[in-house]
């Protein structure tokens, strides 16, 4: 599990909320900042200090737009974790009239027999591409009671996605906030975070 801050404009992340997030999900990190008309992003941060430095600037301006991955690495049946940097967020979706960025929270059903996790998040994201599909055709199959709904669900609980897509400044949330999400101190969280 892991989670997911979504920043607008008028909000900054404290780095008190940083810093437990870390702390709660510190199996690596990534970002996507609003930036000249595009989302830029980087990941595979490994070291809290290092994501920190990255973003600090953005989280603490109340001019940007930033989303925020914090990562805990889901257990396989063998109890062993997949800690790389290769698994941390945002994963790139080329669909066939944009390119975008998928931030995921939450566990996938069993629909991908074997694979725990962000493997099987690296997997849907290479399914989503062969499709090349377009951004509308992409949405629906996202959307809360779409297609795809029963992928999102582990055990009752449905996965919380944010899809940014390169020409709009407007995130896509599945489901739509408020449900799923927690509003904190202008932020969207997607889950709970005890400070």
């Amino acid at each position: 599990m892991c989670v997911i801050i979504y920043k607008p404009e008028g909000a900054i992340v404290s780095d008190k909320l940083f810093d437990r997030c870390w702390e709660l999900f510190s199996h690596g990190g990534g970002y996507a900042v609003w930036d000249n008309g595009r989302w830029v992003h980087e990941k595979g941060f490994m070291e809290k200090e290092e994501f920190y430095e990255a973003v600090k600037e953005f989280i603490h301006s109340e001019n940007t737009r930033i989303v925020l991955h914090f990562r805990l690495a889901t257990e396989d049946a063998e109890g062993k974790r997949n800690i790389l940097p290769e698994f941390t967020h945002p994963f790139e979706i080329q669909l066939q009239d944009t390119k975008a960025l998928l931030f995921v929270n939450g566990r996938f059903s069993e629909s991908y027999e074997g694979i725990v996790g962000a493997p099987k998040v690296k997997k849907f994201v290479e399914d989503i591409n062969q499709l090349k599909l377009k951004r509308g055709q992409y949405e629906k199959l996202l959307a809360e009671g779409g297609l795809l709904e029963g992928l999102f669900r582990y055990r009752g609980e449905r996965a919380r996605l944010l899809t940014l897509f390169e020409e709009d400044k407007q995130p896509f949330f599945s489901p739509k906030p408020p449900k799923g999400w927690i509003e904190y101190n202008g932020l969207l969280l997607s889950r709970k975070v005890s400070l």
